[in-house]
Parts: C-alpha cells; structure tokens; sequence
C-alpha cells in the first residue's frame, strides 16, 4: 500500500515541485496530497491520516506552529510524523517546532529537492 504523504506550504512552485520529486523518485510508493495553509492541513490531516506531513511554518490563514499545537491537541494527530521545511532559520522556531515533537526541521535553501526526497524516504523506511 502506498504511504500517504501531506504538503503543506503555500509556496505553490515548491509544493508541485517537492511533491512531483516525491511521486517521481517514489515510482508508486507514496500518494502525495498539497495544500496551502495550515487550516485546510488539519482538516485534510484528519481526512487522510497521512504516513508523513511536510509543513511550512509562514502561511497564510494558519502558520505552521499554530498548525503544531492544533494537531498535537487532537487525539488522531497527536502522533503523526511531521517535518518542518521552511526558509525560517530561526532557533526559537527551531525549537518551539521540535518541542512540538516534529521529526525534523529542513531549511529549503540548504537543501536541494534530492537532499529533501532522500529525508522523506528515510523517515518512511
């Protein structure tokens, strides 16, 4: 069965370019779903009940952190896989993202879409 996979960003050019690096490289082993802020996240989190989350943190609507919290609140999402890709260096972030327990925290302009891809398949092994 295929791992589900949500991105959630709302730089549209990195959300179809990620996710079709993902399908691409996963040749069958991942469905991928984008959406583009953290409230339409939470309600398609909880739809889907994706294997791994891929959230930005500056969003319109819902930022990333505020998604955190309202998904750690919930009993289904208390435990999902999620990782933060961001533009955002910023160490209280960093922080505040991994005391949300999020598996990881990538900064887009210190990786390459492999590097990310690579990140993804690992955490879904």
């Amino acid at each position: 069965m295929a791992k589900k996979i949500l991105v959630i960003d709302d730089d549209k050019v990195f959300s179809k370019t990620i996710c079709d690096a993902i399908l691409a490289k996963g040749q069958g082993k991942y469905e991928v779903t984008a959406v583009f802020d953290g409230k339409d996240g939470l309600l398609s989190a909880q739809k889907e009940t994706p294997d791994l989350i891929l959230c930005d943190l500056v969003m319109p609507i819902m930022g990333g952190i505020e998604f955190l919290k309202n998904l750690r609140a919930e009993k289904w999402g208390k435990y999902l896989t999620v990782i933060i890709v961001t533009q955002l260096s910023d160490v209280d972030k960093m922080g505040e993202g991994l005391g949300l327990g999020v598996r990881g925290y990538i900064v887009k302009s210190d990786y390459s879409i492999d590097e990310i891809v690579r990140q993804v398949e690992d955490v879904l092994k």
